[in-house]
C-alpha cells in the first residue's frame, strides 16, 4: 500500500474531533495519580490489527500491544538484536532459521507464548489477503515447532533478509483468542498480544486508549529498564488539522503531536518545544513507471522526465525544506543505500536533448508532440493535500522541459484497484523496511512488479542473488547495481525522502525509535517518563 505518514482512508476521518475535550493535568498525570501520555495524531488507520494494517497501524497504536521475535536498532538497522526469541540459528544458505523463544512471556488474557502460537501466527498470516507481513513468508517451505520453545522456518530458497522482517510489527505475535476470530473481527475489535501494553478502548476517529500491562517483564534487549513500563495510560486523539494539533502541544493538552505543520515547526522550537525529524528506511518516495504502456514505455522520454525535476525546489516549495531531496533509489539511512546523487542532479538542458532525440518536438502551447499525439502521462496517487502539492510542483518543473503531466488523485478501493492492476503510467510510491531485500518486493516480477517489467528483465536476476547471498560485501554489490540500474533505465523516479515530524510538550523523558513498519518508523513507549510541565 502507499504510504506518507499514515494515509487511512478519507472517508473514515472525522473533522469534528477538533472540539478537543482533552483533560490531562500538567500534560503528564491524571486526576487519580496514573501517569498518562496523550499523542495527537493526524488520522487513524481503518484496521486496529498490527499483522494486517498497511498505513502504520503496527508502527504506532499498535507497537505497544504485541512483541516480535526480533528487534531492530533505529541508529544501526543492520543490528538485529533479542527479543521473543532469545537466540537462533541460520544455516550457511539462509534456508533454515531456528529460533529459541523465551519461556517466561505470557499474553495479556493469561495464556502462554511458545513456538506453536508463534508457528500459528505465521501460518494465519500468510493467509490473509493483503496483510502487511505475508510478503515476508514468499518461498516459504515449512513452518515447524520442533518443540514447546524451538521453531523452524524453512525457505524454498535462500532468505537472507527474513531476519529484519521478523522484528516488524506486522510480525508481532498475538494470542491464539486473537488467531481464532475472522480478519475482519480482528481489524474492528484488535488484538490480545504480549506487549507491554494492551488495548483499553477505541472510538474510531475520535481516540484509542492503551494501559500498562501488568507482569509484563520481557522487553527487547534494546530498552533500558526491566518489568513493567513506566506509563500506566497512553491516549491517541485524532486531531486533523495540524493548527488544532499545535495548539493542543502548546496548552500541554497533548503531550506529543505527530505531523508537525512546516509552518509551526521551528516557532514551536523557539518556544521550547523540541521537534525530532524521524528519516524513514526503505525505498525513496518515488514515481514509479509502468514501463509497458504508452509514452514512458520509451527509455529516453523516461529519463528525460527524471532530469526535469528540480527535487531541492520539490522540498522547499511542497514541504518547507522538511523533506529530503532523493539521492538515490533507497534513503539514505537504510542498510544498502548507494548515493545516487549524481543521477539525480536537475538538468532540464540534457532534459530537451533526449526528447528532441526520441522526436518530440514542441509545439505553440510549449507541449512537445510527436505523430500529432501530446507528450502527455498521468501520475496516479493517493489522494491527499500533501501528495497534491509536490506533484502539482513537479507538474510545473517538467512542463518547462515539454511534458503535459495531469494529475490522478485516487481514493479507498479505486487506488488499490490502480495499482494492483498496473493502471498507471507514473505512482507515487514507498515502502518502508530496514533491508534492501526491500527493493526485491517492490520491483521483482516474481512479486509485485510495480515497473510492470518482462519477466527477461535486467534486474530479477540480481534480485534473487542479493536474497541468497550471505557475504555482506557480495550481497552490496549486488543490491549497488539493481539501484543503478534502476536509474539508468528510469524504471523509477526519486523524488524525496520522508522525514516524519515529531513534536512535544518538554515533558517527555526517552521516547525512542525502532525499525521500520509498513507505513512509519516503529514509536516506542516502554522507556517513557514524564517531568512537570513547564507553565
Amino acid at each position: 500500500m502507499q504510504k506518507f505518514g499514515r494515509w487511512a482512508y478519507p472517508g473514515l476521518l472525522s473533522m469534528l474531533v477538533i472540539s478537543l475535550n482533552i483533560s490531562l493535568a500538567s500534560g503528564a498525570e491524571s486526576t487519580d495519580g496514573e501517569k498518562e501520555l496523550t499523542i495527537g495524531l493526524a488520522e487513524q488507520s481503518q484496521c486496529i490489527d498490527p499483522q494486517q494494517d498497511n498505513y502504520g497501524y503496527a508502527a504506532i497504536e499498535g507497537r505497544g500491544l504485541v512483541d516480535s521475535l526480533t528487534d531492530q536498532n533505529y541508529e544501526n538497522p543492520s543490528k538485529i538484536t533479542p527479543w521473543l526469541a532469545q537466540s537462533w540459528e541460520i544455516n550457511t544458505d539462509a534456508t533454515r532459521y531456528t529460533f529459541h523463544i523465551r519461556k517466561d512471556v505470557t499474553f495479556s488474557d493469561g495464556s502462554k507464548l511458545d513456538a506453536r502460537v508463534i508457528k500459528a501466527n505465521f501460518d494465519k498470516i500468510s493467509t490473509i489477503p493483503g496483510a502487511a507481513g505475508a510478503s515476508y513468508f514468499k518461498g516459504v517451505k515449512a513452518i515447524t515447532a520442533i518443540d514447546d520453545y524451538t521453531l523452524q522456518i524453512d525457505f524454498n530458497q535462500p532468505n537472507v533478509p527474513f531476519l529484519a522482517a521478523t522484528s516488524t510489527g506486522e510480525l508481532g505475535i498475538v494470542a491464539p483468542a486473537t488467531l481464532a476470530k475472522s480478519p475482519e473481527e480482528r481489524c474492528h475489535t484488535g488484538v490480545i498480544g504480549s506487549g507491554p501494553f494492551v488495548l483499553d478502548s477505541v472510538k474510531l476517529n475520535e481516540k484509542t486508549e492503551l494501559v500498562k500491562r501488568k507482569g509484563y517483564n520481557w522487553p527487547s534487549s534494546q530498552r533500558k529498564h526491566s518489568g513493567e513500563a513506566y506509563l500506566d495510560r497512553v491516549i491517541y486523539r485524532i486531531i486533523p488539522e495540524s493548527t488544532v494539533r499545535t495548539g493542543a502541544l502548546r496548552s500541554h493538552q497533548v503531550n506529543i503531536i505527530e505531523s508537525t505543520g512546516y509552518e509551526d515547526a521551528e516557532p514551536l522550537v523557539k518556544e521550547g518545544f523540541p521537534l525530532e525529524k524521524i528519516e524513514s528506511l526503505g525505498t525513496s518516495v518515488n514515481l514509479l513507471i509502468n514501463t509497458s504502456r504508452g509514452i514512458l514505455a520509451d527509455e529516453k522520454v523516461r529519463q528525460a522526465f527524471s532530469k526535469a525535476i528540480n527535487r531541492k525546489e520539490v522540498v522547499d516549495l511542497a514541504f518547507s525544506g522538511f523533506k529530503i531531496p532523493a539521492t538515490g533509489v533507497l534513503t539514505r539511512k537504510t542498510p544498502g543505500y548507494l548515493d545516487q546523487s549524481a543521477q539525480l542532479v536537475f538538468d532540464p538542458a540534457a532534459a530537451d536533448k533526449l526528447l528532441d532525440e526520441a522526436g518530440w518536438t514542441k509545439g505553440p502551447d510549449g507541449i512537445r508532440v510527436k505523430d500529432g499525439k501530446p507528450l502527455r502521462i498521468t501520475v496516479s496517487f493517493y489522494a491527499a493535500p500533501i501528495n497534491q502539492a509536490f506533484l502539482e510542483v513537479v507538474q510545473q518543473q517538467v512542463r518547462d522541459v515539454g511534458f503535459d503531466l495531469r494529475l490522478r488523485p485516487l481514493t479507498g478501493g479505486a487506488y488499490d484497484e490502480a495499482l494492483l492492476a498496473g493502471d498507471y503510467d507514473l505512482h507515487r510510491w514507498e515502502w518502508s523496511l530496514g533491508d534492501p531485500d526491500v527493493l526485491r518486493q517492490l520491483y521483482s516480477t516474481k512479486a509485485l512488479n510495480r515497473f510492470r517489467l518482462h519477466p527477461d528483465n535486467d534486474i530479477d536476476g540480481p534480485l534473487d542473488a542479493q536474497r541468497a547471498t550471505t557475504d555482506p560485501a557480495a550481497r552490496k554489490k549486488l543490491t549497488d547495481q539493481v539501484q543503478k540500474i534502476i536509474l539508468d533505465r528510469a524504471y523509477a523516479v526519486p523524488v524525496f525522502s520522508t522525514q516524519e515530524l515529531w513534536s512535544n510538550d518538554g515533558t517527555v523523558r526517552d521516547l525512542e525509535w525502532g525499525g521500520p513498519g509498513a507505513g512509519s518508523t516503529s514509536q516506542i513507549l516502554y522507556d517513557v517518563t514524564l517531568a512537570k510541565a513547564a507553565r
